[in-house]
């Protein structure tokens, strides 16, 4: 059994997503807020340099200092938070490192990583040369030193302990609570789309997002119903053929793509779109599908076991390659009176108390192990 830590605990927590308007930066920026709420937590933060340059995020009151994370090349900073940051947050005092992405410092300190999905072990051939190389090796590396593992879904837990019976020893669900940050402002409309039917698909272009599955039957849903297929997102790894797809749909008229999307463009999206649609073959979560079903937004989604978890039901699932699944769930969604409604967070997803009581357990047990070793 874990022991119990009643005193405060200093937490060096690397946040190097923090500054961008992603799924995973929303993610981080909610581990950052839901710590926050805790008075037995000390936080020291590792932020982005453009981040702290920006200064427009309000840090919770429990941040006793904040590292800067250079901006010096993708590889160059992740070799910076790998061998540079254990140090720095040894300095100030952490007695435990939390990262909430692939690379988890080299340090002396009892370590927690978060592991989103395995995608990058699973297929790193979708990746860029540079990533594919260098990055599975780090990823592997921080996952053996963890002293705990902490995943958003049962499904990512089952994920890790197929991969790796040892991995799967040290990794706890903590879930991951409605951060709500989408939805603090009001929705703005986009102009382009305003009295249009529309699907939508939001996520980057890179292989494991599966585009292809509604590229290829939208001839055919547009020619029955006039629907448009929007896509928001940025290109992704190896992007380029679907983008040239999505390109070809765009000049025909069916689609339209939106690239660097505001949260109040993405609430009126989600609030006006017919359908949510997520193909994707891994996921860790799928943080668009919770979104969408906040506002009543009808959901297709692939059959992969964390949609199907986080959906809870709510979803209608399909083999991400069962094109003709695909084409008559679409035509269906479209002929459904599913009506919208106000933002209401689906009562199977956890509080921000009870997931941050479980990171805290997540922490003691990391504290435990490390004393251990």
């Amino acid at each position: 059994m874990a022991e119990s830590y009643t005193l405060t605990l200093r937490v060096g927590l690397v946040a190097e997503t923090f500054n961008r308007h992603d799924g995973i930066a929303r993610v981080g920026r909610q581990l950052i807020t839901l710590m926050g709420t805790r008075s037995d937590i000390e936080l020291v933060l590792a932020l982005p340099e453009v981040a702290l340059q920006n200064g427009d995020r309000k840090l919770p009151s429990n941040v006793i200092d904040v590292i800067s994370i250079p901006h010096s090349g993708q590889i160059s900073q992740a070799a910076w938070v790998r061998w540079r940051l254990g140090g720095e947050f040894a300095k100030r005092g952490a007695e435990l490192i939390h990262a909430s992405k692939h690379v988890l410092p080299v340090s002396r300190l009892a370590g927690v990583l978060t592991v989103h999905d395995l995608t990058l072990l699973h297929d790193a051939s979708q990746f860029r040369l540079a990533k594919r190389v260098l990055l599975p090796r780090q990823y592997v590396d921080s996952i053996e030193r963890a002293d705990a593992i902490v995943t958003h879904t049962q499904a990512v837990v089952a994920s890790v302990a197929s991969y790796n019976a040892k991995w799967g020893s040290k990794s706890r669900k903590v879930g991951l609570p409605f951060g709500g940050e989408l939805f603090a402002a009001p929705a703005e409309a986009v102009d382009e789309l305003v009295d249009t039917k529309f699907c939508l698909a939001v996520g980057d272009l890179s292989p494991r997002k599966n585009l292809n599955a509604l590229i290829s039957v939208w001839p055919s849903v547009f020619k029955q119903t006039g629907m448009l297929l929007v896509v928001v997102g940025s290109g992704g790894w190896k992007s380029e053929e679907t983008q040239r797809a999505i390109d070809s749909l765009i000049g025909q008229g069916s689609a339209r793509r939106v690239v660097g999307a505001s949260d109040a463009s993405l609430r009126w999206m989600y609030e006006y779109a017919t359908a949510l649609l997520y193909p994707s073959r891994e996921e860790g979560y799928g943080l668009p599908v919770v979104e969408a079903m906040t506002v009543g937004t009808q959901v297709i989604a692939s059959t992969d076991p964390a949609l199907v978890e986080v959906a809870n039901g709510g979803a209608v699932h399909l083999d991400p390659d069962d094109s003709q699944g695909w084409h008559d769930a679409i035509l269906a969604a479209a002929r459904s009176t599913a009506q919208h409604h106000a933002p209401v967070i689906p009562n199977w997803i956890p509080t921000v108390a009870m997931v941050a009581e479980s990171l805290v357990e997540s922490y003691s047990d990391a504290l435990s192990a490390s004393a251990r070793r």
